[in-house]
């Protein structure tokens, strides 16, 4: 299979993620335009939380790029209850079931991979370490 385009990889990842999360019972809003720090909003329970998500489209990838600059945290007096990030290895190459590992802002931001370059990022085989996969309890 060809490579997807990185736009092709962010929507796929965004809404799979959604789907994952709607059948998990939360109400699902997409942001569109130039909402950088928040692809969507869930709600549950009265509780409205804000997902980052980054995406990688093949089995074999290392790492999600994310700029450490870029990381939002909320706190309980700001707008929203928590951000959350879920990162997604879609396995477009295989067609295996796309991975999602759950992270809050602060676990990023202890976590991440800075480079001299500013190509900052998360790695691959640290989330799977950890034990991030499938932590949708997290959100």
């Amino acid at each position: 299979m060809e490579k997807l385009h990185k736009t092709q990889t962010g929507i796929a990842s965004e809404f799979f993620v959604a789907g994952e999360l709607a059948r998990r019972g939360f109400n699902i809003t997409l942001t569109f335009g130039n909402t950088k720090a928040v692809d969507l909003l869930v709600e549950k329970d009265s509780r409205l939380i804000a997902i980052q998500v980054k995406g990688i489209q093949r089995t074999k990838s290392i790492c999600w790029n994310i700029s450490k600059k870029n990381i939002v945290q909320f706190n309980s007096e700001r707008k929203y209850h928590k951000i959350m990030y879920v990162f997604v290895n879609l396995h477009s190459d295989t067609f295996e079931a796309p991975e999602f590992f759950i992270l809050n802002s602060k676990e990023v931001e202890q976590n991440i991979k800075e480079t001299d370059s500013g190509r900052d990022y998360i790695d691959y085989n640290f989330m799977v370490r950890i034990n991030a996969k499938d932590q949708w309890s997290k959100i």
